[in-house]
């Protein structure tokens, strides 16, 4: 019975891997899609905690606001560029809709760390301003 259930998880996740693979073009172009990102639930104490500004290590300044409309909560990031809105998809972590930005926030009441990811690039701010 182990066999079949190890046979059929082994088929499973061959199907799996050759469907996730992103299409290739005749140009030898590769066309990536964005993973699927589970939403989830943010605890209205962690909407308030977050929002604020915080010095990077980088020189740049992460911007945090909050938005409230049609009953919705949504956070957004601004590195400089313009705002993005964020998706919380764990405990303090949350990543951009249509960029590749992702925060992570450390400390237990306040956060007193976020590590950015953007791209290729990492910094981390170690206070909030």
């Amino acid at each position: 019975m182990r066999i079949k259930h190890i046979a059929l998880f082994a088929a499973i996740a061959a199907v799996s891997f050759s469907s996730g693979a992103a299409p290739q073009t005749t140009d030898n172009e590769v066309k990536v899609r964005a993973p699927n990102v589970k939403q989830v639930m943010m605890a209205p104490f962690m909407y308030d905690r977050v929002q604020g500004e915080y010095a990077l290590e980088d020189g740049r300044v992460l911007q945090v606001k909050g938005k409230i409309g049609d009953g919705q909560r949504a956070l957004y990031a601004d590195l400089g560029d313009g705002p993005v809105e964020l998706v919380h998809v764990g405990k303090k972590r949350f990543v951009a809709v249509d960029r590749d930005l992702s925060l992570r926030f450390q400390g237990d009441r306040i956060p007193e760390t976020v590590f950015v990811r953007e791209g290729d690039k990492r910094a981390v701010a170690s206070t909030q301003r």
